[in-house]
């Protein structure tokens, strides 16, 4: 372990905070956006097209490899700056959101998420596993999905979205779990994994529920259209004050 951070690493942080402000700013100015929400979620996109670019060599390591994990346990040039730019997403995210978006930064999705991802970042840095957290970095597949659907409507796409949070998020994710407990020496790589599963598991599970109370409410809205001849946006008003069910807002 070392106590100090890497100039790789510092400098990935200084190039993402300037990189990411300047999109985000432009972005504003030029007003394109309607929204919090939306505006929420510029930076995230740019980050997350980056960080999964940035996951392809390592998960090309991975399978050249034969996904013999123990590969992958190494900290090198470009990992250390990727994780620069992933700890300045992460921190202009939240400082940003407060000035400029507050509403759409939640508690999980927004605070706990963030800070235990800061200190993720930090611990695989000074411990020389920067590698491993930057082949994770596939997990933000299903984000970019997400995020073009919330700055874009006509682009939103359900079905693609938990497609991919299935299969990267869940069963990858399970995969390398599987492969860093029984073939890894370095012992608590596994045990990092396991922390973020259980987020995935909620995100997921929220995801299916608000997809089937829409599927429920749609045919309860047609229903009703039918037998009390009224207007669908007329029933969906009635619908209207059916609880949210837990979703993903902000990944």
């Amino acid at each position: 372990m070392q106590l100090w951070l890497p100039t790789e690493f510092l400098a990935g942080a200084a190039l993402g905070s300037l990189v990411l402000n300047a999109i985000f700013h432009t972005v504003r100015l030029r007003g394109t956006l309607d929204t919090e929400k939306q505006l929420s979620w510029v930076l995230t996109f740019v980050a997350c097209i980056v960080l999964t670019l940035g996951s392809v060599p390592y998960a090309l390591l991975a399978l050249s490899q034969g996904l013999d994990v123990s590969k992958l346990v190494l900290t090198d040039t470009f990992s250390l700056v990727l994780l620069g730019g992933f700890l300045s997403y992460l921190v202009w995210d939240l400082v940003l959101g407060l000035i400029y978006y507050i509403s759409a930064i939640t508690i999980l999705t927004g605070y706990i998420h963030h800070v235990l991802y800061i200190g993720l970042t930090l611990f695989s840095v000074t411990h020389g596993v920067s590698a491993v957290l930057c082949l994770m970095f596939y997990n933000e597949l299903p984000t970019i999905v997400l995020a073009l659907g919330s700055l874009c409507k006509e682009w939103r796409s359900d079905l693609l979205f938990a497609t991919t949070f299935f299969c990267t998020r869940i069963l990858l994710h399970s995969v390398f779990l599987h492969k860093f407990y029984w073939y890894s020496d370095v012992r608590f790589l596994w045990k990092l994994l396991l922390l973020v599963f259980p987020m995935h598991l909620y995100w997921f599970y929220g995801a299916v529920r608000l997809q089937v109370k829409r599927h429920w409410s749609k045919r309860l809205s047609q229903k009703l259209s039918g037998e009390f001849n009224t207007r669908p946006e007329e029933t969906d008003k009635l619908l209207g004050h059916l609880p949210l069910l837990p979703c993903v807002d902000r990944t």
